[in-house]
């Protein structure tokens, strides 16, 4: 697997930091070029062409009007292309998820459906609308075409959604034809990167000894210049053999159903950020406000001083940074205590990118569940199972904290309270995580098991334990150390 390792530039010149610069907005122009052209819904059919797309500009001169060097605006076509095909294959991954989950279509009406994913130039011709010849096994069978391709059309345009922009102008990918790497007299490492002049490098003086290789994306941070080396780091050893659930939380990050906390300190500095934040917006409004109101009424002079003097973004901008990163150490820090004391072989959770807007929360906690860093952890869970050998299981979080994991009875949850109606008081998060860990050994409640088929199924469990008395509802010594009765 492959791991980014950043090197730096600090002492630039200004003419080359703006040569850099130049750059990356020409190179977002190629991208952003790309993305009207070829990312609507009807540029499903040049997923597959990209190089018939870049031999065209190359024949016509389209390029030229960009005013970069052929490398680079190759480069630029291809990541964007890249981009596209990777907003495509998310929006398939949810239309087939959403057809799991749908019980309006058959077997043979999915098989279809998946049958358009693959053969694209079919599902071009679905989506504006063109007759087309199926395959003669889809021909005799039972499929409503008319329905299964209302439902496409429909639910492509919804999860695919605008087309992509590249809005930040302040980064690029160079291959290894576009620069040259040479250490001076003195050991140090000079990066020498093509410019916008044909055979006229920019040189850089890296803060680093690390020698880079393959391709590297140039990023612009101000005066800062950013070296990102992507290199590939060795897996290591499977230590563990078992399988341990989480359940993710605000006030504590994880909490596994060996009973174990892991992040205490993560609700409290994510709600410390997040209240910082709003004082902070609420005082920087009110000056916007007074500063119209200078503006409005002609005192040019105080409103030029509020402009200049205390509605700045620097700052605002570096702090942010700064406790973000107390955030991201939080979450990483507790991420490595939890594999390197548990040592699992298996890793059961539900959708880390899950948050449930449809409940009545307060604004304060709708706040901070924004804050929350979801995608940030959820990226983190994949990189670091992947580098430490742990397999990763996702299963279906449909009433995983509403059911107690003792006796399978339907109870309530308060913060981080569990109330069972036989009278217990659990653990609300080692609750959940017990009941996401059984459900990878759960045959009937698969992953895409609609939400209201998996209430009816812990329903008839619940009505034949009743019956049958076949669940055990005494706990354990180990069970009292979170089940209190």
């Amino acid at each position: 697997m492959k791991k980014t390792i950043k090197n730096y530039c600090l002492t630039a010149t200004q003419n080359k930091i703006n040569e850099l610069y130049e750059i990356a907005t020409r190179y977002a122009a190629v991208k952003n070029e790309v993305f009207h052209r070829y990312s609507s819904i009807a540029g499903v059919q040049y997923i597959s062409y990209p190089r018939e797309i870049r031999d065209e500009w190359v024949k016509n001169k389209y390029a030229v009007k960009f005013g970069l060097q052929a490398r680079y605006w190759k480069q630029s076509l291809e990541e964007a292309f890249s981009n596209i095909r990777s907003k495509w294959s998310n929006t398939f991954r949810k239309v087939r998820s959403a057809l799991y989950k749908n019980q309006r279509f058959n077997k043979e009406e999915r098989h279809y459906a998946f049958y358009l994913f693959k053969k694209v130039s079919a599902l071009y011709d679905v989506l504006t609308y063109t007759e087309f010849d199926i395959p003669e096994k889809f021909k005799n069978s039972q499929i409503d075409r008319q329905k299964v391709h209302k439902y496409l059309k429909s639910r492509l345009r919804n999860y695919f959604g605008k087309k992509p922009k590249q809005n930040k102008k302040t980064s690029f990918m160079i291959d290894t034809a576009m620069y040259d790497v040479k250490t001076d007299q003195k050991g140090r490492l000079w990066l020498a990167i093509a410019g916008l002049t044909p055979r006229k490098r920019i040189n850089l003086l890296l803060t680093s000894k690390q020698i880079v290789t393959g391709t590297l994306r140039v990023v612009l941070h101000g005066h800062r210049i950013e070296i990102h080396n992507a290199v590939e780091i060795p897996i290591k050893p499977q230590r563990g053999n078992n399988a341990v659930g989480i359940d993710k939380g605000l006030t504590t990050l994880l909490a596994t159903s060996s009973g174990n906390e892991y992040g205490k300190q993560f609700g409290e500095i994510l709600e410390a950020e997040s209240d910082r934040l709003s004082l902070k917006n609420s005082n920087r409004n009110k000056l916007r406000a007074l500063l119209e109101k200078y503006e409005e009424s002609g005192n040019t002079i105080k409103a030029e001083l509020i402009r200049q003097n205390n509605l700045g973004k620097r700052k605002y901008f570096h702090q942010k940074e700064i406790n973000l990163d107390k955030i991201r150490a939080e979450i990483n820090l507790a991420l490595n205590t939890f594999l390197n004391l548990e040592n699992p072989n298996i890793l059961v959770s539900e959708n880390l990118n899950f948050c449930n807007w449809t409940k009545e929360y307060s604004k304060k906690v709708k706040r901070y569940l924004s804050s929350w860093l979801k995608g940030y952890l959820r990226i983190r869970i994949d990189f670091k199972t992947m580098l430490n050998g742990v397999q990763q299981v996702v299963v279906n979080a449909a009433y995983t904290s509403q059911v107690c994991h003792l006796c399978g009875e339907f109870g309530i949850r308060k913060g981080d309270k569990f109330y069972c109606t036989k009278h217990r008081e659990i653990d609300a998060h080692y609750n959940a995580a017990k009941n996401i860990l059984a459900r990878m050994y759960d045959s009937e409640i698969t992953k895409f098991t609609n939400y209201r088929v998996v209430k009816k199924i812990l329903q008839e469990r619940l009505r034949l334990s009743n019956q049958d008395s076949r669940y055990d509802t005494t706990i354990s010594e180990s069970e009292k150390i979170h089940a209190y009765i």
